[in-house]
């Protein structure tokens, strides 16, 4: 078990102090370390998940803690927790460390006579500067300009190609398409020439509602017939 001061090297330890304890445990290869973390609140703070490495043959555990109580204390470090290669869990025993730890009140002065001191005022702000948005502005105006060239030299932008429109059947070979078991393929041309048709509004609802629910292919032929009579100019 080892201490690493946090602050100046050799210099004793007070209370608020930082630094870091390192316990290192001899395990098999292969074995998962749980470190033990309930360490005495009333001695020292916890400051983060212990840091653990294997090292060779051995185990590092780091603890990183702050000392809270004066004078000569014992600290009780508790035994981690492994997991062997073949299963097996053990705890190892508890560690303890002396710690020295020096108050920062004045010698001599009981705790009940040091009168708290008041806190430091707040630092002052600087005041408010114009001089970032002011440099900032050049280099907005360089993007700005930049941006309006490379539009200039681009060219107009090219426009969009037509869309693929699908060629009218007739209705003599959607009737013999429909015939011949083809339904797929009439009721998407139905669909597409009837998309804007008022009077098929109701159809597309409902052929949207059946188009591609299984079980329910009368339903859908008798919706291509009626799809077919109102694309039938004849037909009223």
């Amino acid at each position: 078990m080892t201490r690493q001061q946090g602050s100046q090297q050799g210099a004793p330890h007070s209370v608020g102090d930082t630094f870091t304890i390192v316990h290192r445990v001899a395990v098999p290869p292969g074995s998962v370390v749980q470190p033990g973390t309930d360490l005495d609140s009333t001695l020292v703070s916890l400051l983060g998940p212990p840091n653990v490495r294997r090292e060779g043959d051995s185990v590092r555990i780091a603890y990183s803690i702050a000392v809270w109580a004066p004078g000569t204390n014992e600290l009780l470090i508790p035994g981690a927790i492994t997991v062997g290669a073949d299963g097996r869990i053990d705890t190892l025993p508890d560690a303890r460390i002396m710690l020295e730890v020096g108050s920062v009140l004045p010698p001599g002065q009981a705790d009940s006579t040091v009168m708290p001191k008041a806190a430091r005022p707040w630092v002052p702000r600087g005041d408010k500067s114009w001089l970032p948005f002011l440099l900032l502005l050049p280099v907005a105006a360089g993007l700005v300009a930049a941006a309006w060239w490379w539009r200039r030299r681009r060219g107009p932008v090219p426009a969009a190609p037509a869309a693929i429109s699908v060629p009218v059947i007739g209705l003599d070979r959607l009737r013999q398409w429909h015939k011949a078991g083809a339904s797929d393929l009439v009721l998407e041309h139905l669909v597409h020439a009837l998309a804007d048709a008022p009077r098929a509004t109701e159809w597309h609802e409902q052929i949207q509602a059946v188009r591609f629910s299984p079980g329910h292919e009368a339903e859908r032929d008798e919706l291509i017939a009626q799809g077919i009579a109102l694309l039938d100019p004849g037909t009223t």
